[in-house]
């Protein structure tokens, strides 16, 4: 994140929304960084029949990075950038121009948006001093990802699980590692798909 430009406290807005996995929110918002169908133009997250990048980790990133740097751009405050991922800049410019100040901590906003910072905060507290505070995870319990490769794919291929096996894999696991793919086929349009 700090390679884009943003506070590497971030990261931890990933965890408030979504606890790290790739979620759908009631409202929709889906993947690791919780975007919105309709947000995805903006931020060049392509979504087909075959693909959905709000799935995929490091475009999302790349995405949620954009935004949060917009969001600083217009409000000159981390928090305020931070809150407005919740209720979008609009709604925070709003909320901020009825009453009269961009300062979050005198703004009254959505009850979500009021305790985002908090759990934000909350969260870093207790991932930062996990060890301190006894959360302690034994070596032999800690996940071991397993070893991966890119492929840069030119052209539409019509079956992926035939695809899997002829790159050394099988289909389950090229899906759970590539979550952005949304069906047995995947169509390119034009641009290279890594």
């Amino acid at each position: 994140m700090e390679a884009t430009g943003v506070h590497e406290y971030f990261k931890y807005l990933c965890v408030a929304e979504s606890h790290l996995q790739n979620a759908i929110s009631r409202s929709g918002a889906t993947g690791f960084w919780q975007f919105m169908k309709n947000t995805f133009p903006e931020y060049a997250l392509q979504i087909t029949s075959t693909v959905d990048g709000r799935y995929n980790l490091i475009k999302s990133t790349d995405a949620a990075c954009q935004y949060l740097k917009q969001a600083y751009a217009k409000f000159s405050s981390y928090t305020a950038a931070a809150a407005s991922y919740t209720c979008g800049m609009g709604g925070y410019q709003q909320a901020a121009s009825f009453q009269r100040t961009k300062n979050y901590y005198d703004l009254l906003l959505p009850e979500e948006t009021q305790r985002y910072i908090f759990r934000m905060l909350a969260l870093k507290f207790i991932l930062e001093n996990a060890d301190e505070l006894d959360f302690k995870i034994e070596d032999k319990n800690l996940y071991k990802f397993p070893a991966t490769r890119s492929v840069t794919i030119s052209q539409s291929i019509p079956e992926l699980a035939v695809f899997a096996i002829e790159n050394g894999t099988i289909y389950k696991m090229m899906r759970w590692l590539n979550p952005w793919l949304r069906s047995r086929s995947l169509t390119v349009t034009g641009e290279n798909l890594t």
